[in-house]
């Protein structure tokens, strides 16, 4: 189980991908970052990560070793990545593979350009990228996260805890499937 995480080439959320990749620790579940370029990436708030693999190398090489990919927003992804072509290619794989995909605050956008939210139910943060979701066929939810067939989208920082304990569950599970009392193991 290891997880691709996206981040633009500079100006990433530094407080989103903390929370994120925080969670992802506690539950023993591997990652490793991905952008445009490799190299070191300078977030919003100062923070410095090294990307070691890039969107194009991992379409080159395949993504069997990856059991999901999440997109993490900021200035940066607004100006390279909602626009990526191989990042799109990369999300469409995933799609087509049926393995988890999860963006939160602006990136939605790229999953929505990428043309895997046609009539589905998604969230963005709040503003212009509305539209921009809507423009792509997306359906927009005034929720704080919505998933189903292992997309996740959620709408900023406030919702990175969250938004990756429905990732790992996906991972391990299916938050999905409720477990109840009655004999169809569903709620109704």
């Amino acid at each position: 189980m290891k997880l691709l995480v996206a981040i633009p080439p500079d100006k990433f959320r530094d407080d989103e991908l903390n929370t994120i990749t925080k969670v992802f620790e506690q539950n023993n579940v591997p990652w490793e970052l991905v952008s445009s370029h490799a190299g070191m990436v300078l977030g919003m708030f100062g923070k410095q990560v090294r990307v070691t693999t890039t969107f194009e190398k991992v379409l080159l090489k395949g993504i069997e070793e990856y059991d999901g990919i999440v997109i993490i927003s900021g200035k940066g992804t607004e100006m390279h990545l909602i626009g990526n072509r191989h990042l799109h290619e990369l999300v469409r794989t995933f799609k087509s593979k049926e393995k988890v995909i999860g963006a939160i605050g602006v990136a939605p956008i790229v999953l929505a350009k990428a043309r895997i939210l046609v009539k589905r139910e998604a969230t963005v943060l709040k503003g212009p990228t509305v539209r921009e979701m809507m423009i792509d066929d997306a359906i927009i939810v005034d929720k704080d996260i919505v998933y189903k067939d292992k997309i996740v989208t959620a709408r900023g920082p406030e919702t990175s805890e969250q938004f990756a304990k429905v990732i790992v569950e996906y991972l391990t599970g299916n938050p999905e499937f409720q477990a109840t009392k009655s004999k169809a193991g569903f709620e109704f």
